[in-house]
């Protein structure tokens, strides 16, 4: 991505009592606050996607440093609290009665630009910032404003880093998570969940009163997923899983500082991992669509400095690099999967009837009234090859995700997978659900790491890699070239892929899928509704993921010590 130029979006704060448990990321730099008389002015943030096209509608956001007035919601106070603790760049809540969300959220204390509030006793030529938790068009109560004079220090715009790329990402209906690695946190509630900033696509009157509003996007916790926003009339509203924009960021130039320590400490660790649990087969088969001998490869990804290890080692679901031409995100790849597959081992699943059909095909599917709770949990288990960690314990709650099919693109409609390591996601379904509801799709056997495969994610993941930086969750057919690259790969999954549709006479079918297979939404018919529910809670969509390089442990959670060799994988 060309890093953005210098441009301003505007944004509100106030204090929160618990900012220093807030952990900013990366690109927490890439908003910096400015006043008109240090550079700042009004410029709309850039979207992407189908409903992101530029309009007059258009939202831009303002922040407040001094309590002018009742409508007034940031302090100074809650500045230089932020700024001692490290995280200047960061919003605090709206501490409103008004701006309570969800079961346990705040809105965060970000204001809309608007004009001048009815009966403002304010002098001409001031700007009114507006609280997103009090959102209006005409004939606001001056009480719901805090306006100031224009080049006035005490509004301030947030600057974009010109390192930095800031945009409002769309984000399809039912994708869960709904949080891009990319999303931006700006701050926490109150009980210490993450939030950030959401909008509305601005074209459904019944949801949004045909207008793009900014509204709070619950990160965590009880509300997880959730976008909250108040419309024009001052009724709430709020959309679960998708159909929004998120803000994301992404800082071009690290800002992590290198550490000879660490790095030496991750070096380590890397070699320890490559050797334990990659065979030599397993090497030969990243050489071969990497045309890279795996030393050359492996040298260089030592060589690495503290910053860039941290990424290599992480869940992140793809790392730009240079060494990516050398077969890095292929070795990240396969690693993953022989550590899951020891970790399955060690906790004794690998022989388990259930297990071996997870392995073999990415999918379970069970008649839920028959297996009930403690089914569900012992197959959580199962896929996840972990017998407690990040495993819920029932009872279940369930969290309504129906989607209706539209008559327009759906980027959920292209085959794709969500990351390069296993992840679980778990879906109810109803006798409802046919070809015409647009049901899940999945290509059996497409999550695991066969040459075939690598090949593709091999192409996908090359420098300069724009369709990776773009959207992490490879498409199989993100572009001709790699689609040419690997045509037979593509060629047998579209020819393989399956609808998930519903048992026979079963009430609830229960689909738990590894979703780091080839997988999407099947077109359906317009105007067609697929019922579904998902795990409720902050879950990841079925499971919460965790890092991919963990060690296994065995039932009494010993450090296991698994078997080097792997059987044979075919597609």
């Amino acid at each position: 991505n060309v890093a953005a130029p210098y441009a301003s979006v505007f944004i509100v704060v106030t204090a929160v009592a618990r900012v220093a448990a807030f952990q900013p990321k990366d690109s927490a730099h890439c908003l910096q606050w400015r006043s008109a008389k240090q550079g700042g002015k009004s410029t709309a943030l850039r979207a992407e996607g189908l409903h992101g096209e530029p309009s007059a509608d258009d939202p831009t956001l303002c922040r407040l440093r001094t309590r002018l007035g009742p409508g007034a919601i940031s302090t100074r106070a809650g500045e230089e609290q932020m700024q001692r603790s490290g995280y200047a760049n960061t919003c605090t809540t709206d501490d409103r009665p008004e701006a309570v969300i969800g079961e346990d959220s705040r809105h965060l204390a970000v204001g809309i630009v608007g004009g001048i509030a009815v009966n403002s006793t304010v002098s001409l030529g001031a700007i009114s910032c507006r609280p997103i938790a009090n959102s209006c068009s005409q004939g606001c109560h001056e009480a719901e404003f805090a306006a100031v004079r224009q080049g006035s220090d005490e509004l301030e715009f947030a600057v974009l880093d010109p390192t930095c790329d800031v945009w409002w990402r769309e984000v399809s209906s039912d994708v869960i998570p709904p949080i891009p690695e990319l999303a931006l946190p700006l701050g926490i509630s109150p009980k210490g969940y993450k939030l950030g900033l959401c909008r509305t696509f601005g074209h459904q009157p019944g949801v949004d009163g045909s207008h793009r509003i900014v509204g709070t996007f619950v990160m965590e916790g009880p509300d997880f997923g959730q976008c909250f926003f108040t419309r024009h009339d001052g009724s709430k509203g709020q959309l679960n899983g998708g159909n929004f924009h998120i803000l994301q960021a992404r800082a071009a130039e690290p800002s992590c500082q290198e550490d000879a320590r660490l790095a030496a400490d991750l070096r380590d660790g890397l070699a320890k991992r490559v050797e334990v649990f990659l065979s030599e087969d397993d090497r030969a088969l990243i050489e071969r669509p990497s045309g890279t001998l795996f030393a050359e490869l492996f040298a260089q990804v030592l060589a690495l400095g503290s910053c860039m290890l941290k990424q290599v080692m992480s869940p992140a679901r793809f790392v730009p690099s240079p060494l990516n031409s050398l077969g890095l995100h292929l070795l990240r790849a396969l690693l993953a999967e022989r550590m899951g597959d020891a970790r399955a081992r060690a906790a004794g699943f690998d022989t388990d009837p259930d297990f071996i059909a997870w392995r073999r095909d990415g999918f379970l599917m069970k008649d839920y009234d028959a297996i009930g709770d403690q089914g569900l949990h012992r197959l959580l288990q199962i896929a996840s090859a972990e017998p407690v960690e990040a495993i819920p314990v029932p009872p279940y709650k369930w969290a309504s995700r129906n989607v209706t099919v539209t008559a327009g693109p759906d980027p959920q409609n292209d085959m794709h997978i969500d990351t390069f390591a296993s992840i679980v996601k778990v879906w109810l379904f109803d006798q409802s659900v046919s070809p015409e509801e647009g049901p899940l799709e999945y290509v059996p056997g497409s999550h695991r790491e066969t040459e075939q495969r690598l090949r593709w994610m091999f192409a996908y993941s090359l420098p300069p890699a724009r369709e990776a930086l773009v959207e992490p969750s490879f498409r199989l057919m993100g572009s001709e070239s790699v689609a040419h690259a690997a045509k037979d790969f593509v060629e047998d999954c579209l020819a393989r892929s399956r609808p998930m549709l519903p048992l026979p006479g079963v009430r609830r079918t229960l689909v738990i899928a590894d979703t780091s297979g080839l997988h999407r939404r099947a077109r359906g018919t317009a105007g067609h509704t697929r019922l579904s529910w998902r795990l409720a809670g902050d879950n990841d969509g079925g499971l919460r993921r965790l890092d991919p390089y963990r060690w296994p442990l065995d039932l009494e959670g010993r450090m296991a010590s698994p078997a080097r060799s792997q059987p044979k994988e075919e597609l």
